[in-house]
């Protein structure tokens, strides 16, 4: 069904723009060559820290084993080379956000009952429900010795502990509304958007964070909007994947099985009737288990036909558009952080549906 699904959508308009506003954007500071010594090093220093001969041991290596871009690594380097922190701390903080990162997908995987990821079992589908709570614990718990061990001064330590807390408190609260939120045809757009910056949001910005405190740098919560703009653009593209079928986790449309309240669909019951809706409704409401392939072919097709994936490519762009915007009246040096992480998000997208 992958296949017939991508095959059968056509290129449009808004892709064109988002493709070429993507391919517009200056990354002429950064090269991803420069990075890989550091990423080879840090996937050693995490194997060094989890992977023994245990039960969770061995788990924790599948986990780390089974890929991943680590992109919040790279975000963690590059910040601490435009802020000027040493190699050291910004491989901890890069080692700290990873660990923060897969527990946050080990917990995710595990509530939405994805069997795959990576194109692999998920921790809960191979080792079982126990071991997915277990193994998430472990990981966050890595994340906060790894902060509580380096050497700086202990005012800044305390902060960034403070912050690392204050973050998995917020992505935690937006992981628990999105929860909440499915198959709830009066969420409104802004709320789609306010879950995002939480649960998304935080956590991209957390590397920026940890390396301004312990680099001694002071900041006010407004200093961050840009990034909290990009979670939203990332959680879009998320959805984006989710429909065309991009993400290794099996067949696409797996957010319609699960009920949830995607950027897609929030654009179909924009411009659905009620009928549209009423059916579509009943549909999310289903058993997880009790849903065909079929029906998921179906709605794919219906939401794709009411214009949800073209909009959803433009309000990609716009969300963008306007996260590089606010960074670049904030700072120049947050510019380009930005920069680079709004190009990520949407190269996961187009680099995949060129072809579409």
């Amino acid at each position: 069904m992958t296949k017939n699904i991508t095959q059968n959508l056509n290129i449009n308009t808004n892709w064109i723009h988002l493709n070429n506003f993507q391919k517009n954007i200056d990354l002429s500071f950064f090269n991803h060559d420069k990075y890989k010594n550091d990423i080879q090093s840090l996937d050693k220093k995490m194997s060094d820290i989890l992977c023994d001969d245990s039960w969770m041991g061995n788990c924790a290596k599948y986990q780390l084993n089974s890929g991943g871009k680590r992109f919040r690594a790279i975000l963690a380097l590059l910040a601490s080379k435009i802020f000027g922190l040493s190699k050291q701390v910004s491989h901890d903080i890069a080692i700290c956000c990873e660990f923060i990162h897969n527990a946050s997908l080990i917990h995710d995987d595990l509530q939405d009952r994805d069997l795959l990821r990576r194109g692999l079992p998920t921790i809960w589908n191979r080792f079982g429900d126990h071991t997915a709570i277990n193994l998430g614990d472990l990981f966050i718990s890595a994340s906060f010795e790894i902060i509580s061990k380096i050497k700086t001064r202990p005012d800044l330590k305390c902060l960034a502990i403070e912050e690392l807390s204050k973050t998995i408190k917020q992505t935690l609260k937006g992981q628990s509304i999105e929860i909440l939120s499915r198959s709830d045809f009066n969420l409104k757009m802004e709320d789609y958007e306010s879950t995002a910056r939480a649960k998304t949001g935080g956590l991209i910005s957390l590397p920026i964070k940890l390396v301004l405190i312990l680099s001694g740098n002071k900041y006010d919560t407004s200093y961050f909007k840009s990034l909290y703009e990009t979670g939203v653009a990332y959680q879009i593209q998320d959805d984006l994947s989710d429909f065309l079928g991009l993400k290794e986790r099996g067949l696409p449309g797996r957010d319609l099985k699960e009920g949830k309240m995607n950027i897609l669909i929030m654009h179909f019951i924009q411009n659905a009737t009620q009928g549209e809706k009423f059916i579509l409704q009943k549909f999310l409401k289903k058993r997880y288990d009790s849903i065909s392939e079929d029906e998921i072919t179906f709605w794919l097709k219906m939401i794709e036909k009411k214009g949800a994936l073209d909009l959803s490519f433009n309000h990609l762009k716009q969300v963008s558009e306007r996260a590089i915007k606010i960074s670049d009246k904030t700072d120049k040096k947050l510019f380009r952080i930005v920069s680079f992480v709004i190009s990520s998000i949407i190269t996961r997208i187009t680099k995949n549906t060129k072809k579409i």
